[in-house]
């Protein structure tokens, strides 16, 4: 069976060079194989969740 792993993350944006922080960190996470669930827009930036197949999975099914 597939099992998750979950993170969230908590972006600051006051300026448009903080979107670009924002996609940066994305793509790093996208790279480890993580992928947004959800974003969700607050009053002092952004709240993104994040998953990703558990790597003791991987193992254990080998």
């Amino acid at each position: 069976m597939k099992t998750f792993e979950y993170d969230i993350l908590f972006f600051q944006v006051k300026k448009q060079k903080d979107y670009d922080a924002m996609r940066s960190a994305l793509n790093e996470r996208g790279a480890e194989g993580w992928e947004v669930i959800t974003a969700e827009a607050g009053d002092y930036g952004y709240i993104t969740f994040l998953k990703r197949e558990s790597l003791a999975t991987n193992v254990a099914s080998e």
